[in-house]
């Protein structure tokens, strides 16, 4: 049987040219590139057990993957205020400002975490960052290759990083992976739903969004883990980031934070989760759960200055569970770009609640911190379009400490009942293992 004709470069061929381009760019002075080619990788490639941090892989729904490896430069600010329940103008006026810099044909990645609370007010930690490389599957099964230029490394240096990060996503071979739930007893959890109830039903908040904590067992591969979610979850955006403080998440998340496309926005109020009947049926707290969000957004658009909001509700299927679902459409004026939306829709009231602060000081009080979970991971225009796609980080799992675990929530309102929210979130952790385990349907 003979081997398949090459796609285009040998890897080892194009880190060659891209010496020759450096040599001509330093005698020209001018070292700020964006470098395309195709790259004869071998089927199957990922960096999902490499060591390189940071990277993210992206897959959109029935799309196709691209991966994001190392580091060209990285924003300094790594966390940004909240001011009035909004980022801080200061702030963002930094961060565009860093994106600016680098008016090329590629793609930053966003890496926001959960909110935190801190003595001086909420911050929003964050990371930002152009990629070294980026690798991207195409439909005729080649892989172009994106590479960043920017003129900060030596030459050898960066020829040397360009080699490790051919070498990070070679295939590697992975057995089927089966993850086994370690679950504490759940009258506990109904109980804590149940404080947050009362806490709210006393005025302390509106909707609060609480989340818990599986534990998961397995020998299995990173890499491994993300084919079999791949396979699972093709409806999903598919995302896997890893940063270099070592927090992670691999996600087949089903909710768009925002899109920026030309002069279109687009975004999804997600919530309210349920059987079809339960949700056709317009159950009022399903249908309170889902309006807060759905407003919520839509005001915090209309005040950005999206213009000609237009507003599609519907159902839709994320794996084994059935979703209420808003698509929200407008035209962008110039101040709003997708890092802006992004920022200033993060974490929508499906992730947190209502009002975002009281809702954020009541999940403190009763869990751990989420870190990348219920955070928001996107791919942001280099051009000067404020293009870019931001999806919520949540329908996964992540490493810690040697173990996997998954983490889900629920929107709790004050006529919330806990058994039956905390079977919802029993039920969505049963989504997330599923996902991820060979064989799943």
């Amino acid at each position: 049987m003979t081997a398949p004709p090459p796609r285009g470069w040998q890897p080892s061929a194009f880190v060659d040219h891209v010496r020759e381009v450096l040599s001509e760019l330093i005698r020209r002075q001018d070292r700020r590139l964006s470098l395309r080619a195709f790259v004869d990788l071998p089927k199957g490639w990922t960096s999902a057990d490499s060591d390189v941090r940071p990277r993210a892989a992206w897959r959109p729904p029935q799309g196709l993957r691209a991966e994001a490896l190392g580091v060209a430069a990285t924003c300094p600010l790594q966390e940004v205020r909240w001011q009035d329940d909004a980022p801080h103008p200061d702030d963002l006026t930094t961060l565009r400002g860093w994106l600016a810099q680098f008016p090329l044909l590629a793609d930053a990645v966003l890496a926001c975490a959960f909110p935190e609370n801190r003595p001086d007010g909420v911050v929003v930690p964050l990371h930002l960052w152009l990629p070294r490389l980026w690798l991207a599957e195409q439909s005729d099964g080649r892989t172009e290759a994106t590479l960043l230029l920017l003129g900060e490394d030596a030459a050898d240096t960066l020829l040397t990083e360009l080699d490790r990060l051919f070498a990070s996503v070679m295939p590697r071979a992975v057995d089927a992976v089966e993850f086994v739930a370690v679950d504490p007893p759940h009258d506990q959890h109904a109980k804590r739903i149940g404080q947050l109830v009362d806490a709210m039903r006393s005025g302390a908040a509106h909707k609060v969004v609480w989340s818990r904590v599986l534990a998961l067992e397995t020998s299995g591969a990173r890499a491994a883990v993300a084919r079999q979610m791949a396979q699972n979850r093709p409806e999903a955006w598919l995302v896997d980031v890893e940063l270099p403080t070592g927090a992670n998440i691999l996600c087949a998340t089903p909710e768009l934070l925002v899109r920026c496309t030309g002069g279109t926005v687009t975004t999804m109020a997600l919530a309210g989760t349920g059987s079809v009947a339960q949700l056709s049926a317009e159950d009022p707290r399903l249908g309170d759960e889902h309006g807060r969000v759905r407003d919520f957004v839509q005001a915090r658009l209309t005040a950005l200055g999206v213009q000609e909001l237009t507003l599609q509700a519907d159902l839709t299927q994320a794996g084994p569970l059935t979703h209420r679902r808003t698509h929200i459409t407008g035209q962008r004026t110039q101040d709003v770009d997708a890092l802006t939306a992004a920022l200033t829709l993060h974490p929508t009231p499906a992730l947190l609640g209502l009002p975002r602060a009281n809702a954020l000081a009541l999940v403190e009080t009763v869990e751990p911190p989420r870190g990348l979970y219920a955070g928001c991971l996107g791919r942001l225009a280099c051009d000067g379009s404020g293009d870019g796609e931001v999806v919520a980080l949540l329908r996964g799992v992540a490493q810690e400490h040697g173990g996997w675990h998954a983490r889900a929530g629920a929107g709790l309102v004050p006529d919330s009942i806990p058994k039956d929210e905390s079977a919802e979130i029993a039920q969505k952790l049963a989504a997330i293992v599923q996902s991820v385990n060979g064989g799943a349907a």
